[in-house]
């Protein structure tokens, strides 16, 4: 007994002066990137959006383009790059005394990548801003108007306007905003004053079986405001309110559910589901999730539950005796002492030692039969 207890002590103080033993584990990260529902993961690149927002004049210029289709134009953005500032900074030099001295800041261009899409959504926008800004691109007959010699013809006293002669004052895009969204919220980017420095169409080649056709544009602009809120339908302008898959996944309780008593879309979850639509005023929605709840319930079974708890005992075994490290069929014998012998590192046959999922599933059997487990 004696020995036991200086066993005991022995161990306790060992996990007080060296917590971590031989081995360190991964929770520094895990600390860090996990926590808090995720707070500090880095964001993904794919959920992204843009808005377009154009001027009633521009807007003239694409009767084809009704508000359908302008909120298809936003989703047809494959890539676009976010802001980019550089500030230019002087040294100035006092005695050798350094200082340095902002005087003025630089917007980056940012490229926007769009869809090249069969019903030609993009490429008229590309036409719109073309047509908009250059009278040429509004002469509609060429053999009549242009001349070898000296481009534009001129007949009985007229003459053909050109260039940038368009009677254009009103900007094309009122501002061109960018999303970026995470945990169902969104930071925006307004992009004030754009205009395109730059736009045009992809190449083509018979040769290329598998590319897709691309349209691109380089926005410059003057500033950017900064702006978050909650994602949601129309929420930024236009999202979710167009080829948008608004039905429920089977999965949940609201499409349909799992025969399952524990987890999402199992009958617990259904019946709190429905007890807070029913709190919410949603009686139509209490009534669907009722109604799968019980028919969820119905489908289960004493043997599925008893199964359906040993899976989470046995998972909770699992976490519990797996290797520190997770480094596989390795055993990291525990200290009895204060060191010595005890204390090594030892590699398994893998052949001859029972794996950790087989080593939990006997536990798990043996609680079962004892009336420890479901």
């Amino acid at each position: 007994m004696a020995n036991k207890f200086t066993a005991f002590l022995d161990n306790f103080f060992g996990g007080v002066t060296n917590p971590k033993g031989n081995l360190g584990d991964f929770q520094h990260a895990q600390r860090l990137y996990i926590d808090n529902a995720m707070r500090l993961a880095p964001k993904t690149k794919f959920l992204s959006f843009v808005n377009f927002n154009l001027t009633s004049s521009a807007l003239r210029n694409l009767p084809k383009l009704d508000n359908a289709h302008l909120a298809e134009l936003n989703m047809l953005v494959k890539s676009f790059d976010m802001p980019q500032y550089r500030a230019s900074v002087d040294t100035k030099n006092q005695y050798n005394r350094k200082k340095n001295v902002q005087t003025r800041i630089d917007y980056q261009p940012s490229t926007l990548t769009m869809h090249d899409d069969n019903f030609g959504i993009t490429t008229m926008l590309m036409e719109a801003y073309y047509r908009y800004y250059y009278r040429d691109s509004n002469i509609s007959d060429i053999s009549a108007t242009y001349d070898p010699r000296s481009t534009y013809k001129e007949e009985n006293g007229r003459s053909y306007r050109f260039g940038l002669d368009n009677d254009k004052m009103v900007p094309f895009f009122r501002n061109i905003k960018l999303y970026q969204f995470s945990r169902h919220e969104y930071t925006e980017f307004t992009l004030v004053n754009p205009i395109i420095s730059q736009w045009g169409h992809d190449s083509m080649d018979q040769t290329d079986g598998t590319g897709l056709a691309e349209n691109k544009m380089v926005v410059e602009y003057e500033a950017v405001l900064y702006d978050r809120g909650t994602v949601g339908e129309d929420s930024p302008a236009t999202f979710a309110t167009r080829h948008y898959d608004s039905t429920p996944s089977p999965l949940g309780v609201e499409g349909g559910g799992v025969a399952s008593l524990f987890g999402g879309g199992g009958v617990l979850d259904g019946a709190s589901t429905t007890l807070r639509k029913i709190a919410d005023g949603d009686f139509f929605g209490a009534l669907i999730t009722g109604a799968n709840t019980i028919r969820n319930g119905e489908k289960l079974t004493f043997d599925s539950i008893k199964q359906e708890g040993i899976g989470i005992l046995t998972g909770a075994v699992i976490d519990a005796i797996k290797d520190p490290g997770g480094v596989p069929n390795v055993n990291f014998a525990k200290s009895n002492g204060n060191g010595g012998s005890g204390d090594t590192t030892e590699a398994l046959d893998p052949v001859d030692t029972p794996s950790t999922e087989q080593r939990a599933a006997k536990v798990a059997a043996a609680q079962a039969a004892n009336g420890v487990g479901p």
